[in-house]
């Protein structure tokens, strides 16, 4: 009986022989599924923390950023149709060296901007100049609404472990609309570019936009854009769109109306990273790799007017005024030859007296001797008479009265 149970219990084992796997399987499985549970736990512990503050304009921000935490600036302000209000985000990092770079995202109703800190910008043959102060002005679409309240969000956020401190500053810009005729100073830099808004007042269909500095250098952009989002602000994007002109001191660009439907455009400024542009020296050469360049203090004060230019009609009479003074150096010229010409007749007349014919002197002398002698007295007495009080043989041709007595005198002047 004992062997016979043997036997059937050795025969059930090799029927079914994957029995056997069973319990270790399952021992495997269940250490495989507490792995995953625990590096899940893991990952939910360095899941990003999103924290969003209410924030307000002209009030500095000093914070940390790391890589598991991630801030949101929440702004609220109200425009206008027949007003437009600028708005300028600044911010500065504190530390020296950084491991990775802060990204700031600025969420608009119509528009996004982002950019990093620090700011890398490239010059010629890609070098490399580090910004860690940047400042950007919003684009400001134009809304339909007498009267709006918009929110916008700046998000600050970054790939780097450690904690990198900054200072955020949302503030309004005043004097964001250009007006006509009246200067307006300001500071720009690469990292710091500028852009104002003009609106073409009624009846003025061109204006001549002037920037100027009182130094050359740095070399810097003055554009004009429409009203529409993105502004191109940057030394690598300002060419982009619209009419741009490099300038040292002084810059100027006619604008007409009927280029911009929108009736207004945006003056932007950008100073350049470098001063090859406008002809300056090509400073840190030769060319070292990926290194990053401290470009230096590249700050510029400039200041730029708005100011009608000359109509068709100014147009019309600078052109008639120059004609006048041509025509009028013509109508000189002719009168001074008809004036010598007539002059030129007379001395002809003068010096070549008509001939008198033997019988017409024969008439005046009379026949006898005693009328040439009484004529030829009459003559110089006449003749000496003009020498004193100063006639001419002019004026006495001039006397109608006596012609033929005129006639005598230049037949006997000899006599006199």
């Amino acid at each position: 009986m004992v062997l016979r149970n043997y036997w059937k219990s050795r025969h059930k084992s090799r029927r079914f022989p994957t029995l056997c796997w069973i319990r270790p399987g399952l021992a495997a499985l269940f250490w495989f599924c507490v792995t995953q549970l625990a590096c899940g736990a893991g990952t939910v512990g360095e899941a990003k923390f999103v924290v969003q503050k209410d924030a307000e304009f002209d009030v500095t921000y000093n914070d940390t950023v790391t890589s598991v935490n991630q801030t949101i600036y929440a702004f609220n302000h109200t425009i206008s149709r027949n007003k437009t209000e600028g708005v300028r985000v600044t911010v500065d990092v504190l530390q020296q060296q950084l491991e990775s770079p802060i990204l700031f995202v600025i969420r608009q109703k119509q528009a996004v901007m982002s950019f990093q800190v620090p700011l890398i910008l490239r010059g010629l043959y890609q070098r490399k100049y580090p910004y860690k102060h940047v400042g950007r002005t919003l684009c400001q679409p134009p809304t339909r609404a007498a009267s709006e309240t918009q929110f916008f969000f700046v998000d600050v956020s970054t790939l780097s472990s450690q904690g990198t401190n900054y200072q955020l500053r949302v503030s309004r810009v005043e004097s964001f609309t250009l007006q006509t005729d009246k200067k307006f100073s300001f500071t720009a830099s690469p990292s710091q570019p500028q852009f104002f808004k003009y609106v073409f007042p009624d009846g003025v269909d061109t204006v001549i936009v002037k920037v100027n500095s009182d130094v050359n250098f740095p070399c810097s952009v003055m554009s004009v854009q429409d009203i529409q989002c993105p502004v191109y602000d940057l030394d690598n994007n300002v060419a982009f769109i619209g009419m741009y002109q490099t300038m040292t001191k002084k810059g100027a660009i006619t604008v007409q109306r009927k280029d911009f439907p929108s009736n207004s455009f945006y003056v932007v400024v950008v100073v350049k990273t470098e001063d090859e542009a406008c002809g300056g020296p090509l400073r840190f050469y030769p060319l070292r790799g990926d290194v990053l360049i401290d470009a230096g203090n590249r700050t510029k004060d400039l200041n730029v007017v708005v100011s009608p230019a000359i109509n068709s009609e100014k147009y019309v009479i600078g052109m008639l005024f120059c004609l006048g003074i041509f025509l009028s150096f013509y109508v000189l010229t002719l009168l001074v030859a008809c004036v010598e010409n007539k002059r030129m007749k007379r001395r002809e007349v003068f010096e070549n007296p008509p001939d008198i014919s033997p019988a017409e002197t024969a008439s005046l002398l009379g026949k006898n001797g005693d009328g040439i002698m009484t004529q030829s007295l009459f003559l110089c007495t006449r003749c000496s008479f003009s020498h004193l009080f100063g006639l001419s043989a002019v004026a006495l041709h001039a006397l109608a009265c006596i012609p033929k007595l005129t006639r005598a005198l230049w037949s006997y002047s000899i006599l006199c």
